[in-house]
């Protein structure tokens, strides 16, 4: 009779241990609504300009958005050049493709330098959405959210500046198990095929958990530090969407 009602003190304390670890609530509506404040002079000046759904990613499309989003950013002192790149910290590892990263004096903010049309043929996004996509990540994963710091150039190619949490060395890659319980049970996408998952909206990958791009706590959190978002509609449309979740 003990080792039954041991076995069943067990059993609930495991369901309720699984259940917390797929508990999962979006960004709160208030920071929302101040990171989209953020860049609401870019979005006003991209509006002005009257770049929008006819804007289909040709270069010369791209190179005028970028400029325009530069000397928005010279007009509202939110552009960095280059040679302040050193004062955000320590360069963390060899620039990429996608970004250089620096980890802060006090280990607990990395700044991302980042090219927003690494990996674009993946994301499928407009030149007109670089400046909006930061805020699908950081409604989906609050807590390794984004904070736009400024735009920057390197040999005249646009650079987007973020500031994210630093996730602790101590954290391990979960399971596979875990990430597809989380994507899946808990965020509500569907398997697409081996590597993404996604909705009418969007798709998710470069979570496997062979990689070090999902991290797990000690009680189980999981914390998506850069998956890549492929958007099956403007980026406009995606945030539309995900705010009728928000709180």
């Amino acid at each position: 009779m003990l080792n039954y009602g041991r076995k069943i003190i067990k059993n609930l304390f495991k369901e309720r241990t699984e259940s917390n670890r797929l508990r999962y609530e979006y960004l709160p509506r208030v920071q929302a609504d101040s990171h989209r404040s953020d860049i609401r002079v870019f979005e006003a000046r991209l509006s002005a300009q009257r770049y929008g759904d006819n804007v289909e990613g040709a270069s010369d499309f791209a190179d005028e958005i970028c400029m325009c989003l530069i000397d928005t950013a010279k007009d509202n002192n939110l552009f960095v050049p280059k040679d302040l790149w050193d004062s955000f910290g320590d360069k963390k590892r060899l620039p990429s493709g996608e970004s250089i990263v620096y980890l802060s004096p006090d280990g607990l903010t990395v700044t991302k330098i980042k090219n927003p049309f690494a990996k674009a043929s993946i994301k499928n996004i407009k030149p007109c959405d670089i400046i909006l996509e930061h805020i699908v990540h950081n409604i989906l994963f609050p807590n390794t959210q984004y904070t736009f710091k400024g735009i920057s150039q390197d040999l005249h190619e646009i650079r987007i500046i973020y500031s994210q949490p630093y996730i602790p060395l101590n954290f391990v890659p979960p399971t596979q198990k875990q990430i597809d319980n989380y994507l899946i049970e808990a965020m509500g996408l569907k398997k697409e095929d081996a590597y993404f998952y996604g909705n009418n909206y969007i798709s998710i990958t470069d979570v496997s958990a062979d990689s070090d791009n999902v991290l797990s706590d000690n009680e189980g959190n999981l914390f998506f530090i850069d998956p890549i978002i492929r958007f099956k509609k403007r980026v406009t449309e995606v945030i539309e969407y995900y705010y009728q979740f928000l709180k």
